[in-house]
């Protein structure tokens, strides 16, 4: 059954799904979700190319690390795909891999903060794997201290954007769950069977 016909049975009902609630707000309730989700995409496609240029212009003097870098690019390039994708069709399961993304870049960046800690209380261990974090094999005994601060700084800054952005995403997953629930709810109200789940919904043009 295509999404006009339910429309048109809510509101026979006097009922219609209320997608400007406080609950789909986002920014201190100044944009909506979908509206943030669009903006974090769009950084997310900068940072993107960012990085794709910078893979660039190492592709000659550095070949170790080359196919983790094009694998890292795919992978988040096809995330950010399908966050386009599910603001266009509005489903929710597409919002899934960026979510995933973040929650691993977060603990990711936790780990390190940990190895950091360890390293400023004097341990000889996180040394090595923080300087080629830095991509730096020539730090001497004065810098000891100096890369794990550095490094601290920068992913405690990484974990607070990627936490804000995680919880707008999360809200337009939301959101899409609950308009799906809606329409599937009312769709089978009026004797029809709908064999899917919110997550998994696509509304009908």
């Amino acid at each position: 059954m295509g999404n006009t016909d339910a429309t048109i049975m809510d509101r026979e009902k006097g009922t219609a799904f209320n997608e400007n609630s406080p609950r789909y707000m986002c920014c201190c309730s100044s944009i909506h979700v979908k509206t943030g989700t669009l903006i974090i995409a769009v950084l997310a496609v900068i940072v993107l190319v960012m990085d794709f240029v910078t893979v660039v212009a190492a592709w000659g003097s550095n070949t170790t690390d080359l196919p983790y870098s094009i694998g890292s690019l795919v992978i988040f390039g096809a995330a950010i795909a399908c966050v386009f994708y599910a603001l266009r069709a509005q489903r929710a399961a597409f919002l899934l891999p960026y979510m995933t993304l973040l929650v691993l870049g977060i603990c990711f960046s936790a780990g390190v903060i940990i190895l950091c800690i360890f390293a400023l209380g004097g341990a000889e261990f996180p040394q090595p794997i923080l300087r080629q974090l830095l991509e730096d094999d020539d730090t001497t005994s004065s810098d000891v201290k100096m890369t794990p601060s550095i490094l601290m700084v920068s992913y405690a800054i990484f974990i607070s954007f990627s936490l804000w952005f995680l919880w707008v995403v999360y809200k337009c997953f939301v959101f899409f769950r609950d308009q799906a629930n809606f329409a599937i709810n009312n769709t089978t109200s009026v004797g029809y069977t709908v064999n899917v789940t919110p997550v998994t919904y696509k509304r009908q043009s």
